[in-house]
């Protein structure tokens, strides 16, 4: 069904690109000829009448690219709520996984800025504290852990982001 839509919705773009670029191929013909006095009627509609319909059709093709401009915002929202979810959920799981391995909350916070790749020297700087005492509450949280490494650690939880089940249109899918 969202393939449809999609191809709906492109289809109609498609057909409003073309709609405004023949209504602007005819205005700037219509401004040329008036700027030079050329007369352009024709015997079988009218001059206004031809105005009139492209007008009419560029309206139509304004209301297209609007409802479009809606839907894209919508699902942008949409997005960025299941993000925000995504993201306040991995932060609780996160949690959850160094109260499990008894990380102190020194060791927890040096955990959680290891895993958002902070240097060593820069976790120091943020915790005001000497690069030897982050090495090691670092020593100390893979020891917990039962991980090799910095690269384990944060695969630990990529890993599980990666297995687990995404959002789409409102319906789960693997």
């Amino acid at each position: 069904m969202s393939n449809k839509n999609d191809r709906f919705e492109v289809q109609g773009l498609i057909f409003s690109f073309i709609v405004i670029a023949i209504c602007e191929a005819f205005f700037l013909i219509d401004v040329y000829a008036d700027f030079f006095r050329i007369d352009i009627d024709t015997t079988w509609i009218g001059h206004d009448k031809i105005e009139l319909f492209a007008v009419l059709t560029l309206t139509f093709a304004l209301g297209i690219i609007g409802m479009q401009i809606v839907r894209l915002l919508k699902k942008h929202r949409q997005i960025e709520d299941t993000v925000e979810v995504a993201s306040g959920e991995l932060l609780s799981v996160i949690q959850r996984h160094f109260t499990q391995w008894k990380l102190s909350p020194s060791e927890a916070e040096v955990a959680l800025l290891l895993i958002k790749g902070m240097s060593t020297q820069e976790i120091a700087d943020i915790r005001n504290t000497k690069t030897g005492t982050v090495k090691s509450q670092t020593s100390s949280i893979y020891q917990k852990t039962n991980l090799k490494g910095r690269n384990e650690l944060m695969a630990y939880f990529v890993e599980d982001l990666l297995a687990g089940e995404k959002v789409i249109g409102g319906e789960y899918s693997k």
